[in-house]
């Protein structure tokens, strides 16, 4: 099995890792924001593969993956006027099941919160017996038919490529969780972490 494949972002699989994933809904964000952001990221690391250092350049592309992730995140928490089909209890009921159902089976799950327009999963595999490409792709096309059903509606519900994005040490993973839980509150939907009836944590820090 590939433990690297490229599409728009890299993509990096190992067992006993545990990953940070974030999808959103299709058309989620303007195209003219999702151009701006993307030609953020091209000429950033353009000029730091210029870096002849290798370890350097290593810290600087992952600080880069930091940056454009927290921009990406930043506008979906912002954005009001785009779709937001996972408002709707109904769907984000069906998508809370759908990350359930796999717990136990292709990963196990550490935190998850699912948020008006996209949602951020942290999980754990210990030995991928299928690629994290395909699980996501299963989650993604049975929560995507059941919502469209739901809203009497055709054609793409998520957008194609998912961030993900492995966990290096204890401290990223601390972090993490604290950034997932405490998504709703930061982007304005609760005024506590634990009234948002959409977000779990294996581990409250």
């Amino acid at each position: 099995m590939k433990t690297f494949y490229r599409r728009n972002l890299p993509h990096f699989q190992y067992d006993y890792s545990y990953y940070f994933i974030t999808f959103r809904l299709y058309n989620s964000l303007p195209k003219e924001t999702v151009e701006s952001l993307k030609k953020y990221y091209s000429d950033n690391k353009n000029k730091i593969i210029k870096i002849k250092d290798e370890k350097l350049k290593s810290v600087r592309l992952y600080e880069l993956q930091k940056r454009y992730f927290g921009l990406f995140d930043r506008h979906l928490d912002t954005n009001k006027e785009c779709i937001n089909y996972l408002s709707d209890p109904r769907i984000a009921k069906i998508v809370m099941e759908s990350v359930g159902y796999r717990d136990g089976k292709d990963y196990e799950t550490i935190s998850y919160c699912i948020m008006p327009n996209h949602i951020h999963l942290l999980i754990f595999v210990e030995r991928f017996v299928k690629p994290l490409y395909r699980i996501m792709q299963s989650l993604k096309r049975h929560t995507s038919r059941e919502s469209n059903r739901i809203i009497n509606r055709t054609g793409s519900f998520w957008h194609e490529e998912n961030y993900d994005h492995i966990v290096r040490n204890p401290t990223e993973l601390k972090n993490i969780i604290n950034y997932i839980i405490s998504n709703p509150v930061k982007a304005g939907l609760a005024t506590n972490e634990r009234d948002w009836k959409w977000s779990y944590s294996k581990y409250r820090l």
